[in-house]
Formats: structure tokens, C-alpha cells, sequence
């Protein structure tokens, strides 16, 4: 029947289905092979699929925990270890938060990781940057599409991570699109205590599939203790900052554009607070940016302040909103993970780091009413959230291996 359709029928159909059943499609004979891998069919049914996703209202979010598991011995029945173990699942972003499916990312030999799990620290059109965050070491990186488990181990970086313990020694990773050459990159900026406070990056290119060399970023003097990024409007963003010649420092959003390869900076709003004395969080807002800062009333109680920049670049348009936790959330402490599409934001527990009480879960909150919801979803350590869409990138990648 599908030599008797028009190739333009066959290919709209196609576009609509998700990439496990192109995969299947991919054997039904050497012409649909050839076509579901081509990069022009692979970057069409990525449009195609956030249309639909925008059209019908079917949006996902990845969401990364890890849990405490209990591995039981064989002969009796003991308890015989306890390990850290990360859970990834997509949800659909919808008043419900249903899940929509498990995921699987590849398995990394323990001894060469310090962490049981890759940690995620990206997400773009489907594809995973994922860490050892080994010391902040950043020498083991892996481009991952759980919707085709096909992945891709990036080569070591040529600055090397000394790991001489320094505060201020440290990696700063970065993903995002150049949307122009199709091209998905991922930028290690190097912090080095040691030599002055000296700062240098790199630019991996998938399709060159290499590191470009190492330069040096002259105006900063290092990054935000927890190197968060943003990627929003074709640029990756970092809390940064620059030492003073008399003292003091001043702190700014380090602006990667993916396209040019050029950097900028974008100012913080006024009375922020100096990174060097308090903890700063970047996030996304829908095509904007967001920072926010955890303190505690003067009860004690925890709060957080997240800034808005409502129109993107535009310094004035810093918006400031205060959170203090009520109801059941009350006496948590929340940091922003990502916006949803109703506008919310959806915000992972600080002190869940190491602690199984149910009130440390995921929730989100609209910042117009300040209504906090749990989401049910709870952990005991590190929480990760943030949009993902189903594509088809790395299929066309020789090098990439399936999982």
C-alpha cells in the first residue's frame, strides 16, 4: 500500500509518530531506513512534534531522583547494602502530573565513576548531557536520546581536571543548539584556584564530534558555586563573577551565545547579594531567565526570592516574588528546577539532600497566587526537573551506540 501513496502522504504520516514506532519503521525495507535517518526527516519530526506538543497540550518534563534501595542478600534474606540509586521518568505536564513512561540511560561501569549514577546536567530536543560530577570534575560527559537509547561518550577535554581540592577548582558544564548549523554543543568552562583564579573553556561539537582548544575568559573570575546553567534563546547562561583590583566583587549572568561562540553579560538585579557570601540559583522561565536566592525570615522560617526577567535582556524588567512555604510544605526549603507551560514553577526541596521525610518532595507553585502543590514525587538526594521532548536526534550519528 505504500508504494501507491505519494511520497508527501507517507512522509506527513510518518512525522506524526513517536520515535519508538519510526525505529520499528526503520525495518520495514531500505528506503524507509534511509529516509527516518536522514538529518532533514530527523530535524522536521522535531518540529513537527513540539507543534503537536504546543497544539494539543501534550508537553513532558524529565524528572531525575535519587532513592535510597535496598539490596537484599540471597541466602538469608538480610538487608545487605543500602545504595543511592537515580530514578528518571517522564511526566506529562498537566494539572495531574501523570507518568507518562520509565526511562533508561546507559550503564557506566562503577569503577570508573564516583558517583553510582550519571548525573544530568543538560537537556535539549531530547538529548541528555549527563556527568560524573566526580569533585566538579567534568571528565566524564555522555550525550544520551533515551527515545532511540542511542548515546554518545564525549572525548576528554584537552584541560585536564587537577582536582587539587582549591574552593575555587572546578567545572562548569553548559548544553545547548546552534539552530542555524543544526549543531548541538556543550561548553566546560575551567576554574583554576591555583593559577590566579585563572578561567578557560572548551566547545565540544557533536558534529565535529571534537573539543575545540582551550581559551581564556579574561573578565570572570569564576562561577556560582553549583555551576546551574540555563539555556534559553539560543544562549547559555551562568551565575559568574569578577574580582575587584580594591576588593569586593562584581557578579553577573555569564551569556554564552551558541551560535556566534562570543560571550556576554547580562546584570543581576540590584541587591541580589554578592556569590561570593550567598547561595544564587539560575533557572529557565519559559524564554526567559530566573534567579533566586534562599534565606530565612525573621522567625526562622524558610523563604525563598526568585527574580523574573520578564522580557529577556531587558535589565529593568527584573521582577522580585517572595515564597514562604505554608500548609504541609511549611519549613521546607526550595530552590526553582524549571516553569511549566501554565506559567508555574516547579521547585525541588534543599534539605532533600539526605533526608526521606515526605514532606521533601518535588511541588510546584503559581507566583501570582504563592499556592504551593506537592507533586508527589519524593526522593532522598539530588532532584532534577526539566522540559523534554521525544526526537530522533543521534539516530543518524555512526558513532553513536545503542543501549
Amino acid at each position: 500500500m505504500a508504494h501507491n501513496l505519494p511520497e508527501e502522504i507517507i512522509h506527513d504520516i510518518l512525522y506524526r509518530l513517536p520515535p519508538k514506532s519510526l525505529i520499528i519503521c526503520t525495518s520495514v525495507c531500505k528506503p524507509w531506513n534511509s529516509m527516518i535517518k536522514n538529518p532533514n526527516f530527523i530535524r522536521t519530526h522535531l518540529s513537527r512534534t513540539i507543534d503537536l506538543n504546543n497544539q494539543f497540550g501534550t508537553h513532558l518534563l524529565l524528572v531525575y531522583c535519587d532513592r535510597m534501595v535496598k539490596h537484599f542478600s540471597n541466602t538469608n534474606g538480610d538487608i545487605e547494602e543500602e545504595l543511592l540509586e537515580g530514578h528518571y521518568n517522564l511526566h506529562y505536564d498537566n494539572l495531574a502530573f501523570d507518568e507518562y513512561c520509565k526511562l533508561e540511560f546507559p550503564i557506566v561501569p562503577k569503577e570508573e565513576l564516583f558517583n553510582n549514577v550519571l548525573k544530568v546536567v543538560g537537556i535539549c530536543n531530547g538529548l541528555v548531557l549527563l556527568e560524573d560530577c566526580k569533585f566538579f570534575s567534568g571528565n566524564t560527559a555522555m550525550l544520551c536520546n533515551p527515545s532511540t537509547r542511542k548515546s554518545v561518550t564525549l572525548p576528554k577535554p584537552h584541560y585536564p581536571f587537577k582536582g587539587d581540592g582549591g574552593y575555587y577548582d572546578y567545572i562548569g558544564f553548559g548544553f545547548g543548539f546552534d539552530a542555524v548549523t543544526n549543531d548541538y554543543k556543550v561548553v566546560r568552562i575551567t576554574v583554576d584556584e591555583w593559577d590566579d583564579l585563572s578561567v578557560s573553556y572548551e566547545v565540544y561539537s557533536l558534529a565535529a564530534g571534537s573539543w575545540s582548544d582551550p581559551c581564556s575568559l579574561d573578565h570572570i573570575s569564576g562561577l556560582e558555586r553549583t555551576c546551574q546553567t540555563a539555556f534559553v534563546n539560543g544562549a547559555i547562561h551562568w551565575l559568574a563573577f569578577k574580582r575587584l583590583t580594591y576588593g569586593g566583587s562584581e557578579d553577573f549572568i555569564l551569556a554564552f551565545d551558541v551560535g556566534s561562540g562570543s560571550f556576554r553579560r547580562i546584570m543581576t538585579p540590584e541587591n541580589l547579594g554578592s556569590l561570593c557570601g550567598e547561595y544564587l540559583y539560575i533557572s529557565g522561565y519559559g524564554k526567559s531567565i530566573a534567579l533566586s536566592k534562599p534565606h530565612y525570615s525573621n522567625i526562622g522560617e524558610p523563604c525563598l526570592d526568585i527574580w523574573v526577567m520578564k522580557e529577556y535582556g531587558v535589565e529593568e524588567s527584573w521582577t522580585k516574588t517572595t515564597l514562604c512555604p505554608a500548609g504541609p510544605q511549611r519549613g521546607v526549603s526550595y530552590l526553582p528546577s524549571c516553569s511549566r507551560k501554565s506559567g508555574d514553577v516547579v521547585l525541588k526541596p534543599i534539605d532533600g539532600y539526605w533526608n526521606d521525610d515526605e514532606r521533601y518532595g518535588l511541588a510546584c507553585v503559581d507566583l501570582v497566587s504563592k499556592q504551593l502543590k506537592s507533586l508527589g514525587i519524593h526522593g532522598y538526594g539530588h532532584f532534577y526537573v526539566e522540559s523534554y521532548v521525544e526526537s530522533l536526534v543521534l539516530l543518524d550519528k555512526k558513532d553513536a551506540v545503542s543501549y
